[in-house]
């Protein structure tokens, strides 16, 4: 079926980038967001933001990755907005405005079962997603730790998204020590009660990375996320405890479990960057090979954050997402 795209060019280029979402992104952006927090499912203040649109053709559901939060998508959600959606972003427990387990620090995330996520995002589209939208149709998008929990969810909900796009999602993360070597370092950690406590080989945020050893390909993108990073402590989240990293190498055997992938019953449309340090790409394409309904699209010129690419890149990955949610 031939679709007509909203986004013809980019939005927001490159050049003139901070300047852009400076004057026009974020007043416009500003102007429409409702910020608020729900009840997750055992409770936990979750923080949330959206973008209701008068017109909306459908809505999307941002689900962020690890360390991220919905400030990390606004561009994205201002993407989202110019194709014809509302949008609703949500940061995961251990993130952003969310409820975290150590709030005296900041920097690092850490769990209690990852399937938390998971039914935290139940509560968020059953008790503030689907009441805003009506019967609009309904589609997530979610990117790399967020794409694992989507999974999840669809695999456990399968009939609540009518769509999903999974941007680089973490099947399998990328690990420096083996997973079975790291996992009973995890183990070990626990049982001398330092779950919670950050692994050694995360040395928490640093204000003088650069953009050539990140995970995107726009140093325009990049630096201005880093700045706001810089600004607000909230956002300087960048390691992992000891127990995340557990739960995060238990996810790999539900993503892949064949009888869990048949269950999941809408089209999924799933963006590989062209080069990723953080996940395994093959363990994507054994994935995407299990869904009934699943598609894999590789986007040229990228990294990890696709979202944050240069504009050829940025363009083709969002002109290749409009075309499926609205085909």
């Amino acid at each position: 079926m031939q679709v007509t795209l909203n986004i013809q060019s980019l939005p927001v280029k490159e050049e003139n980038y901070a300047e852009t979402m400076q004057t026009v992104v974020e007043p416009a952006l500003a102007a429409l967001r409702k910020e608020g927090a729900f009840e997750g499912y055992d409770g936990s203040k979750i923080h949330y933001e959206y973008y209701k649109k008068a017109d909306a053709v459908g809505a999307v559901v941002i689900s962020h990755g690890f360390t991220e939060s919905a400030e990390k998508f606004r561009e994205m959600s201002y993407n989202f907005l110019q194709m014809g959606f509302s949008v609703f972003a949500v940061d995961h427990r251990g993130h952003g405005k969310s409820f975290r387990y150590n709030p005296d620090d900041l920097q690092t995330v850490t769990i209690r079962r990852f399937e938390d996520y998971v039914e935290d995002l139940h509560c968020f589209v059953t008790s503030v997603v689907r009441p805003a939208i009506g019967n609009l149709p309904l589609y997530l998008y979610a990117h790399s730790m967020g794409g694992a929990i989507a999974v999840q969810y669809l695999q456990t909900y399968p009939a609540t998204f009518d769509k999903a796009v999974l941007s680089a999602p973490m099947i399998q993360a990328q690990m420096p020590i083996p997973p079975a070597v790291t996992m009973a370092m995890t183990k070990f950690f626990g049982l001398i009660g330092k779950q919670d406590a950050r692994v050694f080989v995360h040395k928490g945020f640093d204000p003088t990375a650069t953009y050539e050893n990140s995970h995107d390909t726009s140093e325009a993108r990049y630096n201005y996320y880093k700045a706001k990073r810089i600004a607000d402590p909230l956002l300087q989240t960048s390691s992992a405890s000891y127990r995340w990293v557990e739960e995060s190498i238990k996810v790999v055997k539900k993503n892949l479990d064949p009888a869990r992938c048949v269950r999941i019953s809408c089209p999924v449309l799933l963006c590989q960057p062209a080069e990723d340090k953080s996940v395994i790409s093959e363990r994507e394409n054994d994935f995407i090979a299990l869904v009934p309904h699943g598609r894999l699209v590789q986007i040229p010129d990228s990294r990890h954050e696709i979202y944050l690419s240069v504009d050829s890149a940025l363009l083709i990955y969002l002109q290749t997402i409009e075309a499926f949610l609205k085909e």
